[in-house]
C-alpha cells in the first residue's frame, strides 16, 4: 500500500501531484464522520480528530472483532492530509475505542478517472428504481457490471452485453453503486441503482 502525506509547502508543484479530490474525515464523538469514504487512487483524505482519538489501520478481521492491534499499516492523530494510491479496502479504528465500535473504512478504486469517464459512450439502466431486471444501454462489449452496497460488498457480478437484461431479482431492496468493468479495469461507479420490491 502506498500512503503518502500531501504538503501545504509544495504549492509550486500542486498542479501535478495534487488529488483529484480531498475527502474529509473527522471524529463525532467517539464515531468516525463519515464511517465509510469510497475514492479514487490518488484521492486525499484530511483527517482531523480531538484527543485522544486514532485513525490506526487493522486487518479486516481485527476490524470485525472491534480489535485495535495495528496491521502496521497508517497511523494518524491529529490532523492530517495524506493519500492513498492502491486500490483496496482499509480497515481502521480508534485504538483507545475499537471495543466501542469506533471504526471505519476506506474504499480506494482503480480506474481512469474522469477523462476515461468522458471518452466513453453515456450509459443507461431502466428501469431505476428496478424491481426484477433491468435493461442497460451504452456498456462496452465485454463488460461486466457490479452492484455495490454501501460497505463496498459485491452483491451482484454479473457479465451483460449491450441489449441485455441485468436481473436483479434476487439482491434485496436498497440503494446500490454500480461499477462497469471492461476489457482492461474497472472503471469508477458512475451512477446508483434503486432496488425496490
Amino acid at each position: 500500500m502506498k500512503i503518502r502525506p500531501t504538503l501545504a509547502i509544495a504549492v509550486a508543484l500542486a498542479t501535478t501531484v495534487q488529488a483529484q479530490t480531498t475527502h474529509e474525515l473527522t471524529n463525532v464523538g467517539s464515531t468516525f464522520s463519515p464511517a465509510l469514504i469510497t475514492m479514487q487512487a490518488g484521492d486525499s483524505i484530511h483527517l482531523v480528530l480531538s484527543a485522544p482519538h486514532t485513525c490506526t489501520e487493522v486487518d479486516e478481521a481485527t476490524w470485525n472483532s472491534n480489535g485495535n492491534t495495528s496491521n502496521g499499516g497508517f497511523n494518524f492523530t491529529g490532523e492530517v492530509t495524506f493519500a492513498i494510491d492502491d486500490p483496496g479496502t482499509y480497515y481502521y479504528v480508534c485504538v483507545p475505542h475499537a471495543a466501542m465500535g469506533m471504526k471505519g473504512r476506506i474504499i480506494v478504486e482503480g480506474g481512469t478517472g474522469m477523462a476515461g469517464l468522458a471518452a466513453t459512450p453515456a450509459m443507461r439502466l431502466y428501469p431505476n428504481p428496478a424491481n426484477g431486471a433491468v435493461h442497460v444501454e451504452g456498456l462496452p462489449v465485454g463488460s461486466r457490471v457490479r452492484l455495490l452496497a454501501d460497505n463496498g460488498a459485491v452483491v451482484l457480478d454479473s457479465p451483460v452485453e449491450l441489449g441485455e437484461v441485468l436481473d436483479v431479482s434476487g439482491v434485496k431492496p436498497g440503494s446500490y453503486r454500480l461499477q462497469v468493468i471492461g476489457d482492461k479495469e474497472a472503471r469508477p461507479a458512475v451512477m446508483t441503482l434503486v432496488i425496490v420490491r
